[in-house]
């Protein structure tokens, strides 16, 4: 991939800035090494405050293609780039916040963490009211937050599952999404982050509310190389199969793809709590207390995740997920 960092003769801001914004006839999108060259220039803090408005508003307008997206995400890798020191399975990015469920996919984590499945789980943006994020679960849960990849590693080792903020990360990164609050609306941050993957994990997953966004996330994953993918609609955005309707996944691995749709286990529809607690997860984890639908939707985001890895059926997958779940204390 092109590095951003010489592309700095070629393009400039206002360059990139007319590309976007010269009207209905006269604009256009960006190339690969023209988006990596714009988010090396957010990443150097070489660009202006105006020229990161106009170019985040104009983006936000167009809306951002699977190449741009890609371009942006390249040039995050480099600043980035760690030796690993352990093999991890699975980069799971969790920002989009539970709304309503609890954080049913923190469970699933931790259930494949329990059975030697090594997980990594980055988030951030935790700006709208109401909403159950995956940093405060993981406290509640005993999965630690750390602070550096170094730590990750360690804890990675130790545990098999661990936490880290996005604005230890990469805090320009974190500054972009904080900016909806300023802004009134998310940027092509908020998408572009679920698809960094600092330790270089075997299975990348992203998960999205908007059906849209589905087809934006493969094609990005597919040009970044994302060997092993998988792109769910979950609940409330969030990599999280809803096991009493359809879920639509779309897969990616080697050079084979695939688009499915995941057929519910429940019967009907559940109701939908009016806030996302944290206490149904540790009754449900502890004392299998609930009403069905919590360990559905852990056993089948958790099966998924199997399958892919092992590379097994979906029907093979399960019944192993059932069996770790029977067997979890």
């Amino acid at each position: 991939m092109t590095n951003p960092n010489t592309l700095t003769e070629q393009y400039t801001m206002p360059a990139m800035i007319r590309a976007l914004g010269r009207g209905k006839s006269g604009s256009r999108n960006l190339s690969f090494d023209e988006a990596a060259f714009v988010m090396g220039a957010i990443l150097n803090e070489t660009i202006t405050p105006a020229q990161l408005g106009a170019f985040l508003m104009l983006m936000r307008v167009k809306e951002e293609t699977a190449e741009e997206l890609a371009g942006m995400v390249s040039a995050c890798i480099q600043p980035l780039t760690l030796a690993p020191t352990c093999s991890v399975d699975v980069n799971w990015p969790a920002y989009a916040g539970k709304k309503k469920q609890p954080s049913w996919y923190l469970l699933a984590a931790r259930l494949l963490a329990r059975n030697g499945i090594s997980i990594f789980i980055h988030g951030g943006g935790e700006h709208t009211a109401g909403r159950q994020y995956a940093i405060d679960v993981c406290r509640v849960l005993d999965i630690a937050v750390v602070s550096s990849l170094n730590a990750a590693q360690v804890e990675l080792q130790r545990t098999n599952i661990c936490y880290m903020a996005l604005a230890d990360i990469a805090p320009v990164l974190s500054a972009l999404i904080d900016m909806k609050a300023e802004l009134g609306l998310r940027s092509p941050a908020n998408t572009l982050v679920r698809h960094i993957n600092p330790l270089q994990a075997g299975l990348t997953l992203q998960g999205m509310f908007h059906p849209a966004y589905m087809a934006l996330h493969h094609q990005t994953a597919i040009l970044l190389g994302q060997n092993n993918n998988l792109v769910l609609k979950g609940d409330g955005g969030e990599f999280e199969v809803r096991p009493d309707s359809l879920t639509a996944i779309a897969s990616h691995a080697g050079a084979q793809n695939d688009q499915q749709k995941l057929e519910p286990v429940l019967a009907r529809r559940a109701l939908r709590p009016e806030k996302a607690q944290l206490d149904p997860l540790l009754a449900l984890w502890d004392h299998n207390e609930g009403d069905g639908y919590g360990q559905a939707a852990v056993l089948q985001t958790a099966a998924l995740i199997v399958s892919a890895l092992q590379r097994i059926t979906l029907a093979e997958a399960q019944a192993t997920v059932a069996q770790w779940w029977a067997q979890r204390h």
